[in-house]
């Protein structure tokens, strides 16, 4: 009887799981405007504005870099050490400034993966 005792358990585990996923899948919305309301309308869901990512970007000074007055946003993984970091940019920048921004991540950590997604990539 041991193993039966945990199937119930199982059961409503999986079906929170379940229920939990499908509230996050339509969080853009159908009216084409994500979470933070910003329009990726002609874009076909895509990202409508210019964005930096870095992968593993480890201990370094990158504060400056985020003061570029085109970051809108930027956020560190929890985790420790952070495995990633995401960095907004305004609805004006241009894909010169998210290449100076991702040109000064990129010397601030050497050894991250520094990348660059623009208006209709995705």
């Amino acid at each position: 009887m041991g193993a039966h005792r945990w199937f119930p358990v199982a059961a409503a585990v999986s079906t929170l799981v379940v229920s939990l996923a499908g509230c996050g899948a339509g969080a853009s919305g159908s009216d084409g405007a994500g979470s933070d309301g910003a329009e990726s309308e002609g874009t076909g869901g895509r990202p409508s504005r210019w964005s930096v990512s870095v992968i593993d970007p480890g201990p370094g000074a990158y504060e400056q870099c985020l003061e570029d007055p085109h970051v809108e946003e930027a956020f560190v993984s929890a985790d420790y050490p952070a495995s990633h970091m995401g960095v907004t940019l305004t609805a004006d920048a241009t894909a010169d400034d998210a290449g100076r921004i991702a040109d000064c991540l990129q010397q601030a950590l050497p050894s991250a993966e520094v990348s660059v997604a623009g208006p209709g990539s995705g």
